[in-house]
């Protein structure tokens, strides 16, 4: 946790999210792993670490997710998860003082299995959907891991204590302090579709369809993949 080796693939698997409702999530359980890695596996992590990062004067970098404040549909667990994991550094960032420096990384939608369409469906197995990978990232520029990479490694060399990646995204916090309603309105009126409609008929995924816009925002080894199930 106190080198930047392999940062990449960090980025690359940070974790995957619940795709379906959550009212509609058959068994809670199911879905625990989210939480589990996420929130416990860094919790866990820094418990075992925190004499050594001590003694070498080291640095945590935190993983987390702009989902931490944006409340994204159909991603309540993964949201919270990553908010729980915020808050957690957080505090451990006035417990520690100046013994083992903090950096939170808050990055949008980057490279990574989500944005390759690998959820946890309601049953809790795991399922590849592209559509609905369309229907939850829609419009939002999707960055390359290895610019993800760069842009942590980089903020973290020069001691900072907060990165969010792409820099353009922290403005969504901004919405989300200060217009929290519009900020809901909005995400309903694209990631949600009435009773009875499917859930891939969402406005996100036909903006998507209609203005072939994909090509520029998404990378262009996450924008058609092969559709499977695991």
């Amino acid at each position: 946790m106190s080198h930047f080796g392999r940062l990449d693939h960090l980025v690359n698997n940070a974790g995957m999210t619940a795709v379906s409702l959550f009212e509609e999530t058959e068994e809670i359980t199911n879905v625990r792993s989210i939480m589990d890695i996420n929130f416990w596996g860094s919790v866990y992590m820094t418990r075992f670490a925190i004499p050594y990062l001590r003694y070498s004067e080291g640095r945590i970098i935190v993983l987390s997710s702009a989902a931490s404040w944006m409340p994204a549909p159909r991603m309540s667990l993964y949201n919270a998860s990553k908010s729980a994991m915020a808050q957690f550094f957080e505090a451990l960032r006035i417990e520690f003082g100046r013994d083992i420096k903090i950096t939170l990384v808050t990055p949008g939608y980057v490279e990574s299995e989500m944005t390759r369409g690998k959820f946890i469906d309601k049953t809790g197995k795991v399922d590849v959907n592209l559509k609905m990978r369309d229907v939850q990232v829609g419009i939002t520029p999707v960055i390359k891991v290895e610019d993800c990479a760069k842009a942590i490694v980089n903020g973290a060399c020069r001691g900072e204590r907060y990165i969010t990646v792409p820099a353009w995204f922290r403005v969504t916090y901004l919405w989300k302090v200060f217009c929290p309603e519009v900020v809901e309105w909005i995400l309903r009126l694209l990631c949600l579709t009435g009773s009875g409609k499917s859930p891939e008929d969402a406005l996100s995924k036909k903006i998507l369809n209609y203005t072939g816009v994909q090509k520029v925002l998404y990378p262009e080894n996450i924008q058609q993949l092969e559709h499977k199930t695991m």
